[in-house]
């Protein structure tokens, strides 16, 4: 069952999973929510590989008060900046991608760090944070530093990637309520792909009407959001059509904004685990996977109900 007064946040002792927590812990405050500390307790491998083994390595006492100790550490820390914040802890034995998926059943938003891999290789997808954005459940947040440090005085920009695909509904939603927060622009970003049309018509001396298209593909984004801009009447917004692919135009906008001379930033880009034209089966789409690898801000990947 959801429990709507919970933001959780997965931490294993890392700088990335302390990030993950502060984030967590200014989301929660906004909200007047609880934030819950999450730690799976895992016996280290023996020899730090996998090795040929009829029993797993056990969890010791010692573990377990280890992890109590960076619970509460983690604790101390956080109510320092958040002196009235609600916390809760809870340590679970077990591998941390099924401890935190069970979490995310349940809390409003899971919110996990960027493991600190390099964002060009494809390790990341061999991570906790990013199996967790593929099988979890509601909104899993891989939150980076850059984002964390200016949460506390800097709104910036939440950019939400639409494509009319029941994921993006739900991604739609989340982009508003976090942009209300914040007090924040919403930019909703919508993109259609004219080179395949172009390749298409070959050398027949057919123009395409692009400007038509987008004018088009304009009155199509004006109608997802529609709903959503009558119960957030305050948010700003902003809609963009782009031509091109998605996940390229979602970067290169956010990135634009992050760069100019810090009047604006982008803090934040919400996307659907799965857009239109995705495969039945495939959990998290190509648009996922490119935004969480090479994003330079926190993003958040959004599950419909039932999804993952």
């Amino acid at each position: 069952m959801l429990e709507t007064g919970v933001i959780a946040a997965g931490i294993d002792g890392s700088q990335a999973a302390f990030g993950a927590a502060r984030w967590a812990a200014f989301d929660a405050q906004r909200r007047g929510v609880t934030l819950r500390l999450v730690h799976a307790v895992v016996a280290p491998l023996v020899g730090g590989y996998p090795e040929p083994s009829l029993l797993a390595p056990q969890v010791t006492d010692k573990m377990r008060e280890r992890a109590a100790r960076l619970l509460h550490t983690t604790t101390d820390r956080l109510r320092a900046d958040h002196p009235g914040l609600r916390i809760e802890t809870t340590q679970q034995d077990g591998p941390p991608v099924p401890v935190l998926m069970d979490h995310s059943r349940r809390a409003l938003a899971m919110v996990v760090g960027a493991d600190g891999v390099g964002r060009l290789t494809g390790v990341f997808f061999g991570s906790a944070s990013a199996r967790l954005a593929e099988h979890g459940h509601g909104c899993i947040i891989i939150a980076r530093p850059e984002s964390v440090a200016t949460a506390d005085s800097d709104p910036g920009d939440v950019v939400v990637g639409v494509d009319g695909s029941p994921q993006s509904q739900a991604a739609i939603g989340f982009a508003y309520e976090e942009a209300a927060l914040r007090g924040a622009t919403l930019v909703a970003i919508h993109t259609w792909n004219d080179k395949p049309l172009r390749r298409g018509l070959g050398s027949y001396p057919l123009e395409i009407d692009a400007s038509g298209i987008d004018q088009a593909q304009h009155r199509l984004l004006e109608t997802e959001l529609a709903g959503w801009e009558q119960k957030y009447p305050d948010v700003p917004v902003q809609m963009r059509i782009l031509r091109g692919r998605p996940a390229p135009n979602l970067l290169r906008y956010a990135h634009q904004i992050t760069s100019t001379n810090g009047e604006r930033r982008t803090q934040l880009i919400v996307v659907g685990s799965r857009g239109r034209g995705g495969f039945t089966g495939l959990l998290l789409g190509s648009t996922s996977q490119a935004v969480m690898i090479h994003a330079d801000c926190s993003v958040a990947v959004v599950h419909t109900a039932g999804a993952g």
